[in-house]
């Protein structure tokens, strides 16, 4: 377990223990972000608490709530933004709440283009100036909204000299503009301030970009919006058990509508590099443990060779365990599902994500050992499983 667990004794203790680092990998995606608020909680609840966060764009936000609070208080605070955030405008016909497919449907539909008319008054506001109508001389002046209510919003709920301790690691991915690299804040190497939040959620053209000391900055997801490769590059290597939340389902259905064909294409778009990434990450992996393995098996004297203490420094016999959380559309979703901030579909993705996890962690499939030729471990519910790679020396909990 990550040193800053505190199993909760009531449940089933976790099944492997070698790990120095618990990680949480929060995807962006806007409204479906709160999806991670539940998924946070059932975790915590099952003593997975994490050492280190790393998130992109609403990813991001919920990220630094978790990092920028005492363990005791993250939940509230999580719960607290998107309150903040979300609409309370109910679908009800009198005291009658709608259960209808259909009619939730439209309701969403609605409940989307009242967000994206009027924006969430804690959150982003449409600016009066069309900023296809101004010169502007900064980058940060063209947008559709404006974000600066963000900002307060963020400092309600996250104590930033807290954040500044660093007792839980954050990363938070952001785009260069000027670059167009994807690089990571990270409060174990600067302050972390609300721009350093924004900056990792600046989604053009809707946000605005925004400036950091002398460079511009957007949304992360951008680039991508999965943050392992923060973890890929992060040295030195340490064995981690990362719980990856997807908010985007790369796989699906055949689309019957135009409304199915633009959600499908938005899923692909956000979540296909993700089987990419882990491809790369695993042979990465595989061919750091076999160089490993082979010098370890070589004599002592020719282990001295320079060639050879060379390659050493290549290898690496870390074990990375990853277990995907895939946010999984309802019926009733659309494909403006991402900025559909109401309060009544952010209670029912937080209730979604707390209900995912306690259905992994209670199959008693979850924690699977596979091949030893492979780097990396991908745990996941069953239907969520698209990959499973990696190699481990774990011990089933005789429990």
């Amino acid at each position: 377990m990550g040193k800053n667990q505190q199993p909760n004794h009531n449940k089933k203790l976790f099944p492997c223990t070698e790990f120095e680092e618990v990680v949480y990998l929060l995807q962006g995606g806007g409204a479906l972000g709160a999806f991670q608020v539940g998924v946070y909680q059932a975790l915590e609840e099952h003593g997975f608490a994490p050492d280190w966060l790393v998130g992109i764009s609403i990813g991001a936000i919920n990220s630094a709530i978790i990092a920028g609070n005492p363990p005791k208080k993250r939940l509230e605070k999580l719960m607290q933004f998107w309150d903040l955030v979300t609409h309370k405008i109910e679908p009800q016909l009198g005291n009658y709440e709608i259960q209808e497919p259909n009619l939730i449907q439209a309701y969403n539909l609605c409940s989307a283009l009242f967000s994206l008319n009027f924006g969430q008054t804690e959150f982003f506001n449409p600016k009066l100036t069309n900023p296809w109508w101004q010169d502007a001389t900064d980058p940060n002046q063209i947008s559709y909204y404006d974000t600066s209510k963000l900002k307060k919003t963020l400092e309600k709920v996250i104590d930033f000299e807290y954040l500044t301790q660093a007792q839980t690691r954050l990363s938070l991915g952001a785009v260069d503009i000027e670059t167009g690299k994807l690089i990571f804040f990270d409060n174990k190497k600067q302050q972390i301030t609300p721009e350093h939040i924004m900056a990792s959620c600046a989604l053009p053209p809707g946000f605005p970009a925004v400036k950091i000391k002398d460079k511009y900055y957007w949304d992360g997801g951008l680039y991508s919006n999965t943050p392992l490769i923060a973890v890929i590059n992060d040295l030195p290597h340490k064995s981690r058990l990362c719980f990856l939340v997807d908010l985007f389902d790369s796989t699906g259905v055949l689309p019957h509508s135009m409304d199915d064909v633009l959600e499908r294409a938005k899923d692909i778009t956000y979540a296909g590099q993700l089987d990419l990434m882990l491809d790369y990450y695993d042979l990465l992996l595989l061919m750091q443990k076999k160089i490993a393995n082979c010098i370890a098996h070589l004599p002592q004297d020719m282990q001295q060779d320079p060639y050879i203490k060379d390659l050493g420094k290549l290898g690496d016999a870390h074990n990375v365990h990853i277990t995907k959380i895939v946010h999984r559309s309802n019926l009733q979703e659309l494909h403006s599902k991402d900025y559909e901030f109401s309060h009544f579909n952010a209670r029912r993705r937080i209730a979604a994500g707390y209900q995912h996890v306690n259905d992994l962690l209670a199959d008693p499939n979850w924690w699977q050992r596979s091949e030893e030729n492979v780097g990396t471990l991908v745990h996941s519910k069953a239907e969520d499983l698209h990959i499973v790679v990696g190699s481990c020396s774990c011990k089933k909990d005789p429990n």
